[in-house]
């Protein structure tokens, strides 16, 4: 499974919570057989759905699924469309979000169902944070903690229920770059949660 960053320390208590459950009958880590792969390259949308395809083409190993996590940001809608539609042709998850991935952090604690920027994100995150007296009041990105904080004071059931419903209100055929808000993380959460319940 390959991923740029969803926040990568999600991913990792994930893998690490599917190793506590399945001890000595599947060890998932970088460099075995059955792995999540947790890879944080920092490339833009359309170099890093490139890199995956290269990676899942040369790997010794086939990857049983491949998962490319990235934001709109600032990309062109060309490039973001381009992504998408790049990885759906190649069977590789997409786990994107339209602008940013600190829409999937806020669904945790509400719905949101409008287009705001990133800068008006992190405002909302902050008035969590501060509420809850998380992190001296202040979000920031790349919290090593951030899976523990959105489950201890938000809800994951609830992020995917709303990523769920955002992703209902748009009619088949609007691209992913006119999907705003929107995001598809809870299709890869879901996956890895399969682990889990399993």
């Amino acid at each position: 499974m390959k991923v740029k960053k969803l926040n990568h320390y999600t991913l990792k208590v994930l893998r690490d919570k599917i190793n506590e459950k399945f001890g000595d009958k599947i060890k998932v880590k970088n460099l075995s057989a059955d792995r999540i792969e947790i890879d944080g390259t920092g490339r833009n949308t359309e170099s890093l759905v490139n890199y995956a395809l290269d990676k899942k083409r040369t790997a010794r190993i086939p990857y049983g699924h491949v998962w490319c996590v990235f934001d709109k940001d600032s990309f062109t809608d060309e490039q973001f469309n381009s992504a998408v539609q790049t990885c759906c042709s190649n069977s590789l998850g997409a786990a994107w979000t339209n602008e940013a991935i600190e829409l999937w952090f806020i669904l945790h604690f509400e719905y949101l169902n409008t287009g705001i920027n990133r800068h008006q994100y992190i405002d909302k995150l902050n008035e969590y944070f501060r509420f809850y007296g998380i992190n001296g009041g202040k979000y920031e990105k790349n919290i090593e903690a951030i899976y523990e904080v959105l489950n201890t004071y938000g809800e994951v059931t609830n992020a995917i229920k709303y990523a769920k419903k955002l992703e209902k209100t748009f009619e088949e055929g609007i691209t992913p770059s006119n999907r705003i808000p929107s995001t598809q993380i809870h299709h890869l959460i879901e996956e890895l949660f399969d682990y889990l319940d399993n």
